[in-house]
């Protein structure tokens, strides 16, 4: 487009340069105007607020005069917040990405997306924009504010009316809370700031809500996605602000989150993630990489950066059939919604001593980049078994939507899904094995109890007790308990997404719903846990995913990735 051309070129190198928008003054119903001027990031000398917004609807666009004649099409909900957010005296030093960055340009896109982080970190405020005003929303967000101000008793909150929190969980229903975008924008800034119309609250002020909502009104306002990240604002900034957290991690915590593109999965998260992932990929919006190539990238480099298995864990409930990934390559464009990976630190140990995995690849690569879409991955294990028992977990949808009482029956009914299921998954375990002797029949109900529950409660924390067999008849016998409740959490959370197993000499576990009879069981160097693989005719594999198996995962069996029958499997 002519309009960022010439002298408006940004340049890469040696200084990155980016555009910044001059809003011209003007009242609610005036024609947008503006100038956009360049800035090196290195060296901003112009104070500037970085907007915060969700494009929305692209038809029926609104528009932009822009360096005295250029009309560019915004969306409308952009155009409502900055026929709001401007000055009625001066003009407004604003960056926005649909107008700072030319979107037609593919190469501008990459090296600007990449420059994100950057441009939000050096402005000296970020506007959350949530949208134009509605017949509530002014009220709410005053609320909103007061909530911030004091601190209201439960007592207090009680007498809060239904119409006030009825206006709060529509705030917190609007778009801007699920888009994967927003995360990076938001952590990244100095000093953010929320509007919706006219109102403006500090953005603690919405930390502090969920702390209501999370010890009082979870009735009253819904959860979006970005609760979660909310509920541990502090820790997160120090995260970002230190550079820590690998990709994979931002991306197993943030998987209800929405966007447009596969690859935008990966780049929105890019800039909130340590440096190795920054170097290792770079953001490339043109045809040379596609997104099945990113995500096989993406899970290369963390496990050649882990010398670990974790990335083997995460990504493999649902994939898209479009991408036509490698079986050992996490797809983080599908929600994996309703299933928890058995990845909390430190909870289980199934290789033992052998704790560093050094992943190999056909065709060889030294680096992320140098993979192919169809690049095997080659890892060191044993086989540990056969399955002879698949039988899965009965899908119960979440409710993703924000109507309460529909959510609370959602969960009821999952409730009710896996109570029963797992006394199908009793009665068969009962047929199958020899339990005649008393001490045999102890060892196989303790050894089936764990494992509905993967030997961890819904927090992590185990092995549990042995008082747990007894609540898992209490569950059963729908006795209500503390206990029965722990243990029920913990079944619901382990079971969804898997499928009972049994191997041939009879161990008991949880492995994915896709698991089938026939599939092999194997420990491998750096895997916390065993996986499944599926054998093909070919003498190789293809990756199911991970598996509990009782009495191998703390490092029982490990020897073997010590002994003869170690070897290599080439993974497809």
């Amino acid at each position: 487009m002519a309009l960022y051309t010439g002298a408006l070129s940004l340049s890469k190198d040696p200084h990155p340069e980016f555009r910044i928008l001059l809003l011209s003054a003007g009242e609610s119903l005036d024609e947008l105007h503006g100038e956009l001027i360049k800035a090196s990031i290195d060296d901003v000398n112009i104070p500037y607020t970085a907007l915060s917004y969700t494009w929305g609807d692209p038809s029926n666009p609104g528009s932009i005069v822009l360096n005295a004649g250029h009309r560019l099409p915004i969306t409308r909900n952009l155009e409502a917040a900055l026929r709001q957010l401007r000055s009625t005296t001066g003009p407004l030093h604003i960056w926005v990405d649909a107008i700072c960055i030319c979107q037609s340009n593919s190469e501008e896109k990459s090296f600007q997306v990449g420059m994100m982080r950057s441009i939000y970190l050096s402005a000296s405020q970020t506007w959350v924009w949530l949208g134009p005003s509605s017949s509530d929303s002014d009220n709410a967000m005053d609320i909103v504010q007061e909530f911030h101000n004091r601190d209201l008793s439960s007592d207090e909150l009680r007498l809060v009316g239904r119409g006030v929190w009825d206006g709060i969980g529509n705030l917190m229903r609007r778009t801007y809370w699920t888009r994967v975008w927003v995360i990076q924008e938001v952590l990244s800034s100095r000093r953010v700031y929320v509007w919706c119309g006219c109102r403006q609250v500090d953005f603690e002020c919405f930390v502090k809500l969920e702390e209501i909502r999370r010890d009082f009104a979870f009735r009253h306002i819904p959860t979006q996605p970005f609760a979660t990240l909310l509920s541990n604002w502090s820790l997160n900034l120090q995260i970002v602000r230190g550079g820590r957290a690998p990709l994979f991690e931002w991306m197993a915590d943030t998987h209800k989150f929405e966007f447009t593109l596969p690859r935008d999965r990966i780049y929105a998260l890019l800039g909130l993630s340590s440096e190795d992932s920054r170097r290792a990929i770079v953001p490339d919006y043109s045809s040379r990489t596609s997104d099945t190539l990113l995500a096989v990238q993406a899970t290369a480099h963390y496990l050649m950066q882990q010398k670990r298995l974790l990335p083997l864990q995460s990504g493999f409930y649902k994939k898209a059939d479009g991408l036509n990934l490698p079986s050992w390559v996490s797809d983080w464009s599908t929600s994996q919604a309703g299933y928890v990976p058995l990845v909390f630190e430190s909870a289980y140990n199934a290789c033992g001593q052998y704790t560093t995995s050094t992943p190999r690849f056909l065709p060889p690569v030294d680096h992320p980049s140098s993979c192919l879409e169809n690049t095997s991955l080659i890892l060191k294990g044993v086989i540990e078994g056969e399955i002879q028992t698949a039988i899965p977990m009965p899908e119960v949808p979440l409710y993703n939507g924000t109507d309460t009482d529909a959510d609370l029956e959602s969960r009821r009914l999952r409730r009710e899904v896996t109570r029963s299921t797992c006394r199908t998954w009793k009665e068969l375990d009962d047929r199958e094995s020899d339990n005649n002797q008393p001490g045999v029949r102890n060892m196989r109900y303790e050894a089936f109890w764990r494992t509905v529950i993967a030997d961890r409660l819904l927090d992590g924390t185990g092995p549990p007790g042995p008082e747990y067999g007894r609540y898992f008849q209490d569950w059963q016998a729908a006795i209500d308990s503390d206990g029965a409740t722990n243990f029920r959490n913990a079944a619901v959370s382990h079971c969804a997404g898997r499928s009972f197993i049994r191997s041939r000499d009879g161990r008991l576990g949880l492995a994915p719903k896709s698991t089938r009879v026939g599939d092999i069981v194997c420990l491998f160097h750096g895997g916390d846990v065993p996986f499944i693989l599926r054998p093909f005719d070919s003498g190789r594999y293809g990756f199911v995913g991970e598996a509990y198996i009782h009495g191998v995962m703390q490092g029982e069996h490990a020897g073997k990735l010590g002994g003869a029958n170690l070897r290599d499997f080439e993974i497809l």
